[in-house]
């Protein structure tokens, strides 16, 4: 019943609009949105069509926006057209208030969700490697549903840029060194339910060696009133550069212990070595076990998860996801993402369009 009263209101708004009489349309206007408010609670969601502000969410002040627009006779604007007739009318406003009493559902391929922090490492090969890559990407981020992708090899700005802009005003890109070529560590943000603390960083300049010229790329994050660092790495590959992998692990462990030792921090990235090894690059981590903890250990441990692994054309398992023992107490799980058996028909097109690596994504509950 109160639905009808509201889309009455709004009718009568729609209707009286050529008679001039603003006095009543202010009142109509005003007991309309007040109800609105009443029974939506403000809910909100992410999506562009219809994000009249262009804010990243779409609520009752986006359904203000569109009334003025149509009663002010202002120029046709896109967003608006919610029934892409060209129009913008009456019709438009059901269709706004639809979308935020009736939200669309989360993608069958979603790994995140509205009930946790949904974080990403993901080594995308040479990016763009491909001329479809961009919106490949963007398409499958978008059904992903996360809150952050630690990204690795990003060699164009424009293109990451591109990504976000196709993702939505919500979300934001940063790259660790916007004047380079070369494969930089990099971010991409949705700030729907995070908020960013300060600009991401870089730590370790006097390491630049041992990091192979990618140093730690450090964000902090607030989500759900919890703070966050994150800590994106891409170690030196290969055999023989076992030394400066483990150079790279003790200084993180140092720079974590003296500067973060009561923050919540999650250290994720291409590694590039195995978390089981007989000379293991990992110990300042492994053998700190009250300290640390590799969430995907259990991929590595396992022969039987050889398909999860992270990086199978070898097949190798070189992404990991650290967190410290502050978060030991929360909900979390982790898991490789195998995008290649959900978006593609085979590794070789996955491998193709985006990256010879597959994503690793923890999700923590606080």
């Amino acid at each position: 019943m109160k639905i009808l009263v509201i889309l009455h209101g709004i009718g009568r708004i729609y209707l009286i609009r050529n008679a001039d009489r603003l006095k009543l349309i202010k009142n109509i206007i005003l007991t309309t949105f007040f109800s609105f408010i009443y029974l939506t609670e403000l809910d909100s969601f992410n999506r562009n069509l219809g994000d009249m502000n262009e804010d990243g969410t779409i609520n009752v002040v986006d359904v203000i926006v569109l009334v003025n627009l149509i009663l002010e006779n202002e120029v046709y604007n896109y967003i608006g057209d919610l029934n892409n007739d060209q129009i913008l009318n009456i019709i438009d406003i059901v269709e706004l208030i639809n979308i935020i009493l009736y939200p669309p559902p989360i993608s069958d391929n979603a790994y995140g969700s509205d009930e946790t922090l949904d974080i990403l490492t993901w080594n995308i090969e040479n990016f763009p490697k491909n001329n479809n890559t961009v919106d490949t990407l963007s398409s499958i981020i978008d059904e992903l549903y996360v809150d952050i992708i630690a990204l690795q090899e990003i060699e164009s700005n424009s293109s990451l840029n591109e990504i976000k802009n196709n993702l939505g005003a919500n979300w934001t890109a940063y790259r660790s060194d916007y004047n380079s070529s070369w494969g930089e560590l990099s971010y991409l943000i949705n700030t729907s339910n995070v908020n960013i603390l300060q600009s991401p960083y870089t730590i370790l300049s006097q390491y630049e060696y041992e990091f192979a010229w990618r140093l730690p790329y450090v964000l902090r994050i607030s989500y759900n009133n919890t703070n966050y660092t994150i800590i994106n790495v891409h170690y030196k590959c290969c055999d023989g550069s076992e030394e400066r992998r483990l150079e790279s692990s003790i200084r993180l462990d140092q720079y974590i212990s003296n500067n973060l030792s009561n923050e919540k921090v999650v250290l994720l990235g291409d590694f590039n070595d195995l978390l089981v090894d007989n000379y293991n690059v990992f110990d300042p981590f492994l053998e700190s076990p009250d300290e640390y903890y590799f969430v995907d250990y259990y991929i590595s441990e396992d022969p039987s998860m050889i398909p999860y692994w992270s990086f199978p054309s070898w097949p190798s398992d070189l992404d990991h996801i650290l967190i410290t023992n502050e978060i030991f107490n929360l909900e979390y799980d982790a898991s490789t993402i195998r995008i290649d058996q959900i978006f593609f028909n085979s590794f070789n097109n996955y491998d193709y369009y985006i990256s010879d690596h597959r994503p690793v994504g923890i999700r923590i509950t606080n």
